[in-house]
């Protein structure tokens, strides 16, 4: 079994299609089909079901593939280590998001990052939080930013607190003007994020022991602050989410003050390639210079 072959079953796993893979690794249809073939015919057990839609991974392949990425992710790291032993920064780091972080963060952090290692590739994931873990934890990814608590396999360190809001119809008029309590929404029409999605919310909801009327569910953050817009519910988002929003809402703080903890996880990170433990330490600079950091405000 070659590198190859893996690097052929990661791609087409990632891309659920022969013919988009050998697009990616410029080679034919017919060799990938070949290597596939040829992996499966060594390891004994069928690692894809093909059908007219395309490709998807057979039980052993699911259970296979993280096996197989750490192969790849171990001849990485040894290629840039050697890059590093002669003096050259090269290699790829691979991140993995929600969309408040990926619109907010990850373009500065990109911009500077590559000012400093212009040769260093850099690839952006972006799915909700259960796909950034999964991704973590099967080795799709390097780094990822994550809302604690974490699952105790994942190594994290804190970045930051982003406070919940809710929001609300322009119309609605808190008990006080400068924030609303959780009391006084608690028979209120809720407009919800898929479950994976609504972490925070789910939490406060939790928290405060309170039953959800709702019968809308969303998964973009635009769709739900426009549907609260129209006057059809009110939704709790962080405030990260809602920054530079130009909808005719209202927002409030809650009091007491309810908070997202965002950090940034991995496997351990002895585990880390060069390229990754830069981009570490480079998004925790970030945070620091940009005022970011107020975990110990509270």
């Amino acid at each position: 079994m070659s590198l190859l072959s893996y690097s052929v079953f990661d791609t087409v796993a990632e891309q659920q299609s022969f013919l988009k893979a050998a697009e990616v690794l410029n080679l034919t249809p017919s060799a990938i089909s070949h290597s596939i073939a040829n992996l499966e015919q060594q390891l004994g057990v069928a690692l894809f079901i093909r059908d007219r839609t395309g490709v998807r991974l057979t039980l052993e392949g699911k259970n296979l593939l993280p096996h197989v990425r750490a192969v790849l992710n171990s001849e990485e790291r040894l290629k840039q280590e050697a890059a590093h032993i002669h003096g050259l920064e090269k290699g790829l780091v691979r991140i993995g998001t929600y969309s408040s972080i990926c619109i907010h963060w990850i373009p500065e952090i990109v911009k500077s990052f590559r000012r400093l290692f212009p040769e260093i590739k850099i690839i952006i994931f972006q799915g909700g939080y259960e796909d950034v873990v999964g991704w973590i934890k099967s080795g799709a990814i390097d780094l990822g930013f994550i809302s604690l608590p974490a699952e105790e396999n994942l190594t994290v360190t804190p970045l930051t607190l982003d406070p919940l809001l809710c929001v609300t119809p322009k119309d609605f008029r808190p008990q006080h003007p400068d924030y609303v309590t959780v009391a006084e929404i608690k028979d209120m029409s809720f407009i919800l994020q898929r479950d994976d999605y609504m972490k925070e919310t789910k939490a406060l909801l939790h928290k405060h022991q309170l039953s959800v009327h709702s019968q809308f569910y969303s998964i973009d953050d635009q769709s739900i602050v426009a549907m609260v817009e129209s006057g059809l519910g009110i939704a709790i988002l962080p405030q990260l989410v809602l920054t530079k929003n130009y909808a005719d809402v209202g927002m409030y703080p809650f009091k007491p003050a309810e908070y997202r903890t965002i950090g940034l996880a991995s496997l351990k990170k002895q585990y880390l390639s060069p390229a990754s433990l830069k981009m570490y330490d480079h998004i925790l600079d970030y945070v620091e210079k940009s005022g970011l950091n107020n975990l110990n405000n509270q």
